[in-house]
């Protein structure tokens, strides 16, 4: 959350500039002392970069976890069993999902 000012920025350029998002998604506060709770997750975070895998723009815990967040162009299915291949490294069985925009926003229902 504490970059969240430059994470919308970079999510508002067309096209996206992944090291900008990739830097934004980095947290220092909370996944420093989280990821030692989910095993494999420093390697992930230290190999799966937009450099290393095209079509990555960024990728962080989300919430207090275990759910990773890897946003992307293209290359999912390649993203995600890199990440996947990491987690079985650790003995840590997980699935992926790919989801799609909510292109509407926010709305409320009554």
């Amino acid at each position: 959350m504490q970059r969240i000012a430059i994470l919308t920025h970079a999510l508002g350029q067309s096209p996206p500039d992944p090291d900008l998002i990739y830097s934004a998604m980095q947290d220092a506060i909370h996944q420093p002392y989280r990821k030692e709770l989910i095993p494999g997750l420093t390697e992930i975070l230290q190999s799966v970069k937009p450099k290393t895998h095209p079509g990555l723009l960024g990728i962080c815990l989300s919430g207090a976890g275990p759910t990773i967040l890897a946003l992307a162009t293209r290359n999912f299915e390649h993203i995600a069993r890199e990440i996947i291949g990491k987690f079985e490294e650790a003995e840590v069985r997980c699935r992926w999902s790919l989801l799609g925009l909510a292109e509407e926003g926010s709305t409320v229902e009554r």
